[in-house]
């Protein structure tokens, strides 16, 4: 499946942004990358 946030092919997407944030502070890359990319939206 194609997670909204990050765009990229994966088993279990986030369903939301704090399951985003929750990958990302496991050190999952891809969501690291899209949470900082949507806190340039949010507070750019």
């Amino acid at each position: 499946m194609i997670c909204p946030f990050c765009k990229q092919e994966v088993d279990s997407p986030c369903r939301n942004t704090v399951d985003m944030q929750q990958r990302a502070n496991s050190h999952i890359e891809r969501c690291n990358t899209a949470l900082k990319s949507l806190q340039g939206i949010v507070f750019g």
